[in-house]
Formats: C-alpha cells, structure tokens, sequence
C-alpha cells in the first residue's frame, strides 16, 4: 500500500474515531467561581421588654418563673411612693420541685442572711420570722400551676429587692422595685 494511502485512511479513522466519541474535539473548558457568600446578618435581638410603671391609684403585676428556671420573667418594675401594689405570682414551672414564692424586702435587707434563714423556715413557707423587719411583703409559697397574691402600700422612693425563698432560690431568683417620686 502506497503511504499517501496509508496517510489517508489514518486520518480517515481518527476523523470518524472523533466522530464516535462526540464529534468534535474538547472545547476549553471554564470554571467558574462562585463569590464567596457573606452570612447573612445575625437578626436583632428583641428589645427588651418595658418595664412596667402605672401612676394611677393602684398598680397590678402578674409574675410568672422562666420556665423551670430559678428565674424571674419580669425582673423590674417602677411604681410611686404609698401607691397599692398588688403581685400575683402565677406558678406556670412544670417541674414539681419548682415551688415559688415573691418576698419584697427592705432597702437595708441582707438578701443572704434572708435567703438562708428561709432554708429553716419551712413551717411559715420559707418566709423566716426572725427576719420579717426586712421584710415588705410577701405571697404565700405556690406550687406549680398555683397562682397567689400579695397587696402592700409603694414604701419611699429607692430600689427595692424581690426574691423567691424557696431554699436555694434567693441567689438567682432575684427581681428590683423601683419606687420614684412623681
């Protein structure tokens, strides 16, 4: 066979060789980067809740716990001097050993001396007598799902603590009244 025959039918079989696998040889190819994705912005944080104030001739607060949590959800409130108060505490925990109680005390009062003396104080609901001078007010122990009150006259202007007595509650069961004068 003559080579420029050869020649031929070589070129003839790589021709339909490229045929079979697609018909055309590779096209360059491209790749393409995608933009490197930016998070998203973290959404805001809720505004914290106001704190509730009224400067009518009474004023009405109904707590609640945060969940079964040694908490408080409503952690402040402002009212005047010599208004009514009145607190109930709605027991909304779940947990059975989450029993709660609202003790407002004095401006001079020793939150940890009233918190440990509450621990021995079972017989009057962990309210401790020998204490009461620190003591405004306060609801009687709650059970969970139990809903109780408490209604006292606003003191002088100041801050003034609120705690849960239940033994060991005292140390983050903590809440602040703000008594300001009109």
């Amino acid at each position: 066979m003559n080579t420029r025959r050869l020649s031929l039918l070589a070129l003839a079989f790589a021709t339909l060789s490229l045929a079979a696998c697609g018909g055309e040889e590779p096209a360059e190819t491209t790749t393409t980067v995608p933009a490197p994705q930016t998070e998203a912005p973290a959404p805001a944080a809720p505004a914290p809740a106001p704190v509730p104030t009224y400067d009518g001739p009474a004023f009405e607060l109904t707590m609640t716990p945060v969940g079964d949590q040694m908490e408080y959800e409503q952690t402040e409130f402002t009212v005047h001097p010599g208004l009514t108060v009145r607190i109930t505490f709605n027991n909304t925990a779940t947990n059975p050993a989450m029993h709660h109680n609202v003790v407002v005390l004095t401006q001079d009062a020793n939150v940890n001396q009233i918190g440990q003396a509450a621990m021995g104080a079972a017989a009057n609901d962990y309210i401790p007598q020998a204490q009461m001078d620190q003591i405004i007010a306060h609801t009687p122990m709650s059970a969970p799902g139990e809903t109780v009150t408490v209604e006292f006259t606003a003191p002088a202007a100041g801050d003034y603590t609120y705690v849960c007595t239940y033994p060991g509650h005292y140390m983050t069961m903590q809440g602040v009244m703000h008594v300001v004068a009109e």
